[in-house]
């Protein structure tokens, strides 16, 4: 072996010595963690200022390690559960320790949490966490930081109206991070009202009408897919048997001034006088009734489809007067909407030629329905907040209309 060659190999010896002693310096000399240890630990302590509990993060291998008392310990294995609480503790300061509770989840949103999971493993190995915590709590929404300062002064709340308060703020903070990557429909179902929002902001506000207690509307998450200029309304057999039926009953000209259709099992349209309405109540109706579309139709001139197992959708209404009460509990589930063509033109994004030329005040009937695709991505939330925001961001408490 030639004199070149034997150094070569002696220097990638020397090198491979010198990099196998690193490591094993490294997972023997666990000491570098201590000092991050004790930065989480100060930071945790802070728990209660941001709405946390400190003893979710705290453990008896965190308190070892500040102390020094893990200095035989292999290094990689104490970052790896330095990683676990600091993605605990930071994930909950941005994400929330829980999300609005839906009965139905039928959109699911992409929050990149794994990017931001790496992020805080960074910080970790870098072992300064102060610079995340601090991007993080100026950050915050407007809502969360209200709530926070609530909290604060709270001394006269109640504990009910505390513990409203710890939940609303988790839950905004998730919903803080959804409209950061989605434009949103969020609708408060005690609060009767919709917000839109794009990148952040409101771009549309507006009273609802939503179930009555007995028919109450549903939580859920969707994605709104179409819209229908001129919907016809099918009937829910609930409503015809229990509201239209006796009425009916009663005079066939209810029928007529209901602007009504009604089909037979085969599906072929049947005259009202041949129906022996008499005979129908909940246990026997082979029918199936129609209202035709106009602007007396319930549905008004326009709804929005999205996928639910509750057969729920939002709609224009022909009761405009509704939106005038403070209370509006009044449909029996579906969601009627104060504005629906201002939101059904920003849905469309500028190409809302049909929407356009739509009088909201004709009177036009009998119209063929109209179907306008939503190509973008915009999510629907329906949810249940006892803890809202009025038109000044000051926080209100509402009623619990539904006793949840």
């Amino acid at each position: 072996m030639s004199y070149k060659v034997r150094v070569v190999l002696s220097g990638f010896i020397i090198l491979g010595i010198s990099a196998w002693g690193f490591v094993q310096f490294s997972r023997n000399n666990p000491s570098k963690y201590t000092k991050v240890a004790k930065n989480l630990d100060s930071l945790i302590t802070q728990s209660e200022t941001v709405s946390l509990q400190a003893k979710t993060y705290q453990n008896v291998f965190l308190d070892s390690l500040k102390n020094g008392l893990l200095v035989d310990s292999d290094s990689a294995r104490i970052r790896k559960k330095l990683e676990l609480i600091a993605n605990k503790f930071f994930h909950d300061f941005r994400f929330g320790t829980q999300k609005p509770s839906l009965r139905f989840e039928g959109f699911k949103f992409d929050l990149k949490e794994s990017v931001f999971k790496n992020k805080v493993n960074l910080a970790v190995s870098k072992g300064d966490l102060n610079d995340l915590f601090r991007q993080i709590s100026e950050t915050e929404s407007k809502e969360v930081q209200t709530l926070l300062q609530v909290k604060r002064d709270s001394t006269h709340w109640k504990i009910s109206q505390k513990n409203l308060i710890d939940k609303a703020i988790q839950e905004f903070r998730w919903l803080h991070q959804v409209k950061r990557y989605y434009p949103l429909v969020l609708i408060n179902i005690p609060a009767t009202e919709l917000k839109y929002f794009e990148k952040g902001e409101v771009k549309l506000a507006m009273k609802t009408v939503v179930g009555r207690p007995e028919k109450p509307s549903k939580t859920l998450s969707s994605r709104i897919k179409t819209m229908i200029m001129f919907p016809l309304w099918e009937v829910p057999r609930s409503i015809s048997v229990e509201e239209l039926v006796p009425e009916i009953q009663k005079r066939i000209r209810y029928f007529h001034a209901s602007h009504l259709l009604i089909y037979n099992r085969n599906n072929e349209r049947v005259t009202p006088e041949s129906v022996p309405w008499h005979r129908l109540n909940a246990n026997y109706f082979p029918y199936r009734m129609v209202q035709r579309t106009g602007y007396w139709n319930t549905l008004g001139l326009l709804k929005f489809l999205f996928d639910n197992p509750f057969k729920m959708y939002l709609h224009d209404t022909s009761e405009k007067k509704l939106f005038a009460k403070e209370k509006r509990f009044y449909s029996h589930s579906c969601i009627r909407l104060e504005k629906p063509l201002e939101l059904g033109k920003l849905f469309l994004n500028g190409n809302s030629i049909a929407l356009d030329t739509l009088n909201p005040n004709t009177k036009q009937v009998d119209v063929s329905p109209i179907y306008l695709p939503v190509k973008r991505t915009i999510p629907l939330i329906i949810w249940y907040s006892l803890v809202d925001f009025n038109d000044k961001g000051e926080v209100r408490f509402l009623e619990n209309v539904y006793g949840r």
